[in-house]
């Protein structure tokens, strides 16, 4: 039997994704959420999504110069 996955957090950096983490657990991706605090390796930005399965998408933008924007 195949696990279902429940929560995605994809991680992209100046726009080319560069891990995707999927889990069946909600605290593991909250847990996972939570470190992401800054822009990582990125030039410019690095966006964070992280999704329920009740449709719904959480965005962090971190940027270089010091922005940070959420949805």
């Amino acid at each position: 039997m195949e696990k279902e996955y429940n929560y995605a957090l994809t991680i992209s950096y100046d726009g080319e994704l560069v891990s995707t983490i999927r889990t069946a657990d909600m605290l593991e991706a909250v847990n996972a959420w939570n470190k992401c605090v800054d822009y990582g390796d990125a030039k410019e930005y690095a966006t964070y999504n992280l999704s329920d399965p009740f449709g719904k998408m959480y965005t962090k933008h971190f940027y270089r110069n010091g922005v940070v924007s959420g949805k």
